[in-house]
């Protein structure tokens, strides 16, 4: 299903182009026209269009009689708990994840801190296009003070660790996480250091955050911190360092999952994008990897249907249910450290042996997946690859670019591979 306005996360693009204070108000309207009157959560990151949008959305909630919490600078999946926690009809939130600072996006969760399905997505984008009757009377507004220490008390109570003697390194990329992951460490009894965390939303996600981990990397040489954690603009997406080394998202994946006392039915949720060395280990182990679609809502929605406790993407989102309903960069750091942390000693991550796996992202127009060359072009790597590796090749949901990646135990080829889709995108562009 192709949505109009949706993408694989939310409503997302430039501020003033594809996402302006209109359609936030309108989004607004169509929630409350498919969700009901009641009550809605509403959070941002730290990002300058923020509060313009917020202000939008809020209205146009109100104007159809809604009741809006706000609850100013938090991470994403704060405002999916607090839809939990309130009995809302859904929580709202206004960020463009890991995207530049030029960007913003709505992210909608249902009363049970769940996003959509694309199915709900495009029964609100029913709305947008043709707006509700508003009911009689205005809703209020409600401005939510205590949100970041209930949050902080809620991070605390998911976890039996203790941290004290432990040290880490924080990176918010000025972002939501600046409001709460060091608060939230420290309460644990971890020792902390804590940069980019003003809330500059000017400089969020520029050079820092969670698709930047070698800054943190960077800033730890000559310390004697080992670990390190950098989240995203919304603090939904985490990337790890130890000892000096960027982790894969599949190595942090298993680490997380290797902590946990009970996995229910072994599985370990992923995406197509999970490197087969992380499905072979855990077969190793009888364990599984049941792979969705890209995107943590698909591996969100599974697990909620199906009741698996540990899921993840390898580009840093990870959900331990029930816990979180939605990829959480501050709870997943929490858990694998507790994974890592035994008896007042750091131990080291357990490696995965992994295969080479490389990806591209070239902008392109969405036809391009339509085109007779590049089925040509994707049917012949298959044809290479079969048996012994992957091709996938798919738009992205968030910005206009084709993504290819292409795994296999023969480097070279992968590089070979890559190499012919970026001359062929880049020669039709």
């Amino acid at each position: 299903m192709s949505n109009k306005y949706f993408g694989t996360d939310g409503i997302r693009g430039k501020y003033g182009e594809k996402l302006d204070d209109i359609l936030a108000y309108k989004t607004g309207v169509a929630l409350c026209g498919y969700f009901g009157v009641g009550k809605f959560v509403v959070g941002r990151d730290t990002r300058v269009s923020g509060e313009e949008l917020e202000s939008a959305l809020v209205e146009g909630i109100t104007s159809m009689g809604g009741d809006v919490y706000v609850v100013d600078i938090l991470p994403t999946p704060a405002v999916a708990r607090l839809a939990i926690h309130c009995g809302a009809k859904c929580g709202i939130m206004i960020s463009a994840s890991h995207n530049p600072p030029e960007y913003n996006g709505i992210k909608v969760f249902d009363g049970n801190g769940v996003k959509l399905t694309e199915d709900q997505e495009g029964s609100v984008e029913y709305y947008i296009d043709n707006p509700p009757v508003r009911k009689p009377g205005g809703g209020k507004k409600l401005v939510r003070t205590d949100s970041k220490e209930e949050y902080i008390q809620y991070l605390k109570g998911a976890m039996s660790a203790d941290f004290r003697g432990l040290k880490v390194f924080l990176d918010c990329g000025y972002g939501a996480a600046s409001t709460v992951a060091g608060l939230a460490f420290e309460s644990l009894g971890a020792t902390v250091t804590v940069e980019n965390y003003k809330l500059r939303g000017e400089k969020i996600n520029s050079g820092c955050g969670a698709l930047y981990p070698y800054y943190v990397r960077n800033s730890m040489k000559g310390t004697d911190y080992r670990l390190g954690f950098s989240f995203d603009g919304d603090a939904d997406r985490l990337s790890v360092v130890m000892d000096g080394e960027i982790v894969d998202g599949d190595t942090v994946l298993y680490n997380i999952s290797r902590g946990m006392q009970d996995i229910k039915d072994g599985v370990v949720v992923g995406t197509i994008l999970n490197n087969l060395g992380l499905e072979t280990r855990l077969q190793q182990e009888g364990r599984r990897l049941v792979r969705t679609p890209v995107g943590d809502k698909f591996i969100c929605d599974l697990m909620y249907r199906k009741g698996y406790n540990i899921g993840g993407e390898q580009s840093g989102h990870y959900i331990v249910y029930p816990q979180s309903t939605t990829g959480d960069g501050i709870m997943s750091a929490m858990f694998l450290a507790d994974s890592l942390y035994k008896d007042g000693e750091l131990r080291p991550m357990t490696p995965l042996q992994l295969l080479p796996q490389r990806a591209i992202a070239e902008f392109a127009d969405p036809s391009i997946m339509y085109d007779r060359e590049m089925r040509r072009l994707t049917e012949a790597a298959e044809a290479r690859l079969s048996g012994h590796g992957r091709v996938i090749v798919r738009m992205s949901g968030t910005e206009p670019k084709v993504r290819v990646m292409v795994e296999a135990a023969d480097a070279t080829l992968v590089d070979e591979l890559l190499a012919g889709f970026k001359r062929f995108i880049n020669n039709r562009v």
